[in-house]
């Protein structure tokens, strides 16, 4: 009798396991339990269920090839020695809130509609996150961090191939090779994501359709680098401290269509690097203790307008005619403003000698102020006007020196002022 009822028990609770619900009901959450590995629990929860995964670590590499959602909790981690979790040919998949500690990639997804990676942490080994062939990608609080070494020892944390339509917010990177590295990929939105110390931050190539926006990338070799691209829109970023001896805040090569908008730029050796690229306009930045701010080759379709430049040693240069700067404030701007339009009433030259030297051999930067300089810098100002490479700014901001302060006081304010006043006046004449 008692082991008939163990049987019953053990096939009751099967059955309940196993159940699938009818069209409709809602999908289960299966949970796990300690003796089981992750893959077979993968493989019993059905298409378009949720598996909820438990506060442990599992081991091993593990695939998926259905519609699911994974979900951990606190402290849920995937180890392996080779890729973590490989995902193919599917659609509706959701990984959230584990992390991966692999010695190869912690994902590879490959041929995917609609997936979604959310408060994913991975500690890096060779890769981070590969993705290729897939469509509707949104990769939200993805966090990764590499080993230290040389970029050589490195790959990339974030990797997208062929792909359509892609979607990173608030990531944090450090210590890889690049932080995202995009090949062939449409339609795509970074926003509000941190990267520092690495390669390239950004490093995007031969897409069209680009969104960048209130991204911070800092202390990497080069900050965004942006080629072959068309239809690309950079907005609100901090781009800083890229500074070692060859590093670039924003690199940009075969770049069509281009907005480069109220961004700030410093302490980089070369604020932006503009090659090839057609149709851009450069517009209500902040540049600031930059070396070279603006240096352009190949491209004669450049309008820089409305941007603040402070403390930097050269401003622009190029090789090319039509790069147009127009309308922007220079803390170097000697002129002056006799007419109170807040408009210039002489040139500013954005390009001189000594500037270009002093960025090819910092150590000049001792001599800015000596008196040959500052000759050569006149000299600079009286023949550049007939040199059509000069870039020449006609209309040059001249901002006041007064500031705007709300000040108000009431009643009681003033009347307790007046008489600190007096008492102060009585004080001072007992003590005569």
């Amino acid at each position: 009798m008692l082991l008939f009822l163990c049987i019953a028990l053990f096939a009751l609770t099967f059955q309940a396991f196993a159940h699938k619900p009818q069209e409709g009901t809602p999908k289960p959450y299966i949970h796990t339990g300690e003796e089981s590995t992750l893959q077979k629990l993968i493989d019993a929860t059905e298409s378009g269920g949720t598996l909820v995964l438990d506060k442990r670590a599992y081991q091993g590499s593990f695939s998926i090839s259905k519609p699911i959602t994974i979900k951990g909790v606190e402290g849920t981690s995937i180890v392996s020695l080779e890729t973590a979790l490989e995902i193919s040919n599917t659609k509706n998949v959701v990984i959230e809130d584990i992390e991966l500690k692999a010695e190869e990639a912690g994902i590879v997804a490959t041929g995917i509609h609609k997936l979604t990676l959310k408060n994913i942490k991975v500690e890096q080994g060779t890769a981070g996150i590969e993705i290729s062939n897939s469509t509707d990608i949104t990769l939200d609080n993805v966090d990764i961090s590499g080993q230290a070494g040389h970029f050589a020892t490195k790959g990339h944390a974030i990797a997208i191939y062929k792909s359509v339509n892609v979607q990173a917010s608030e990531s944090d990177i450090s210590n890889v090779l690049d932080g995202f590295y995009i090949e062939r990929t449409d339609d795509v939105s970074l926003t509000d994501n941190r990267i520092q110390d690495s390669r390239y931050a950004i490093h995007m190539m031969y897409s069209d359709k680009v969104r960048l926006d209130f991204n911070d990338v800092r202390a990497n070799l080069t900050g965004l680098m942006i080629m072959v691209a068309n239809d690309v829109s950079i907005t609100n970023n901090s781009v800083k401290k890229n500074n070692t001896l060859n590093s670039v805040g924003i690199y940009t090569y075969d770049v069509n269509k281009m907005v480069f908008s109220d961004n700030e730029l410093s302490e980089n050796t070369v604020a932006m690097d503009i090659q090839d690229t057609r149709n851009m306009v450069i517009k209500s930045n902040f540049f600031s203790t930059n070396g070279t701010v603006i240096q352009a080759k190949y491209s004669g379709s450049v309008s820089i307008q409305d941007n603040e430049f402070h403390g930097n040693i050269l401003t622009a240069r190029t090789d090319e005619e039509g790069v147009l700067l127009q309308h922007n404030f220079y803390d170097d701007y000697t002129g002056k403003d006799y007419d109170g339009d807040g408009i210039g009433d002489t040139n500013y030259i954005a390009t001189n000698s000594f500037g270009q030297w002093m960025v090819r051999k910092p150590v000049y930067q001792y001599f800015i102020e000596s008196p040959s300089v500052a000759t050569l810098n006149k000299m600079d100002t009286e023949v550049t006007d007939h040199n059509s490479l000069a870039i020449i700014d006609d209309q040059p901001i001249v901002m006041g020196k007064t500031f705007n302060t709300n000040f108000s006081i009431n009643g009681w304010q003033f009347i307790g002022s007046i008489f600190v006043l007096i008492a102060m006046f009585i004080v001072r004449r007992k003590l005569i």
